[in-house]
């Protein structure tokens, strides 16, 4: 392979996704390391980044200032301070030698590791450790589509399996002390619940063939689905706790079932003392919810665009996320849909008396051989999520 087949591989990775784990894998695949360090785009020179115009995931310039800084305990350390550092390289690459930044740090920017790091690489090992990262990277892109729970809910990392949530007294009023006067250290009376986190894994679809091939684009987005799947365990846990543990309940009787069933949830936790900011809904409600003409100002426009492209949230200035019907788990004691009595379509709720525990966030497992040992690759997250204060949530039901 020439250089300029290298540059050429590397701009059709450009066009969209994850253009350094496809050009990773295609370089290590080839074989022909020496070209793909060539080719690659050197850090601080936009104009070497042109090619990603298309992709709507990179911005040309954010790319080429990229930076990478590493200390001794990471496994890239030895990649740059062994195998990228030699000199001679700058003139054969025009990639920046990696420098030190003090306390042991080893600094670089992304692309002149990566390129220096290929050219250096007499096995395809060194490439690896500079993968993993861009593997992850996959996981995590896919992960963040399908972001619920993390937005939905108060998210907390912790680093045990197990532990408590203090919850405090409802309403704490802070009493009338005269100036001078002694401040007693009254502490509120605490009651705590307790997380248990679990661990959900997945492995990735990816094939011989596709590997044997070469078929990069066929194997990131097989890659990204397998983030998508453990960040949809994350949001079955969070939606299936939501809407099992709620406390409250405002039942429509099969009328009114639009915005008056989503203020009457609001009303039933708003009298508990909490503040609903913040409301979850399945399809057939959201159906329900938008054909509603109490929406006052759907024709503000003059026109009937808001309504038929549902861009009118917030409705009661509450956030609004929607989850699919699948999400809730089949094993869940309620019915989450909104066709039939007993259905319960939505849930209102205080956001902050929900909680989404993480012990351990995504991550991908640590292969020997990332590149060749795609087909075994797997993703796994640890975690909990649990209500501190049911009574700060409403479901709206049928």
């Amino acid at each position: 392979m020439s250089v300029t087949d290298a540059k050429r591989t590397l701009q059709h990775h450009g066009k969209k996704g994850n253009w350094r784990f496809k050009g990773l894998m295609s370089a290590a695949l080839s074989g022909d390391m020496d070209s793909y360090a060539k080719a690659w785009p050197k850090s601080g020179q936009p104009s070497s980044y042109r090619f990603l115009a298309r992709n709507p995931q990179y911005e040309a310039e954010t790319e080429a200032n990229r930076r990478l800084a590493v200390d001794e305990d990471d496994a890239e350390y030895r990649v740059l301070s062994e195998y990228a550092s030699e000199d001679g390289m700058d003139k054969t690459l025009g990639a920046a030698k990696p420098k030190e930044l003090g306390n042991g740090v080893l600094g670089s920017g992304v692309d002149d590791a990566i390129s220096r790091a290929l050219f250096a690489a007499s096995t395809p090992e060194e490439v690896d450790v500079l993968f993993r990262n861009q593997l992850l990277d996959v996981v995590m892109a896919g992960a963040e589509r399908r972001q619920i729970a993390r937005e939905a809910s108060d998210v907390i990392n912790v680093d045990t399996l197990r532990g408590d949530v203090p919850v405090a007294e409802d309403s704490a009023y802070a009493p009338q002390v005269a100036q001078g006067g002694e401040i007693r250290d009254d502490r509120e009376d605490y009651t705590t619940v307790e997380w248990n986190c679990e661990k959900f894994a997945s492995g990735a679809r990816v094939t011989d063939e596709m590997v044997r091939h070469s078929q990069v684009d066929l194997i990131e987005r097989q890659i990204s689905f397998l983030g998508e799947k453990v960040e949809n365990a994350i949001n079955r846990k969070f939606l299936t706790t939501l809407v099992d543990d709620a406390q409250n309940n405002f039942d429509t009787a099969g009328s009114d079932q639009g915005v008056p069933a989503l203020n009457g949830a609001y009303g039933e936790v708003d009298s508990d003392d909490f503040i609903p900011d913040t409301y979850v809904t399945h399809p057939e409600y959201r159906t329900t919810l938008f054909d509603d003409d109490n929406i006052a100002f759907a024709n503000r426009a003059g026109t009937d665009d808001v309504v038929r492209d549902r861009v009118f949230d917030p409705i009661l200035s509450v956030d609004h996320y929607g989850a699919s019907d699948s999400t809730y788990a089949p094993d869940g004691s309620n019915t989450w849909g909104f066709a039939a009595d007993g259905e319960l379509g939505a849930v209102v709720y205080d956001r902050s008396r929900i909680h989404t525990v993480i012990e351990n966030d995504i991550e991908v497992k640590d292969y020997e051989d990332p590149i060749r040992d795609l087909q075994g690759v797997n993703a796994r997250a640890t975690f909990d999520v649990l209500y501190s204060q049911g009574r700060s949530a409403a479901t709206v039901e049928y």
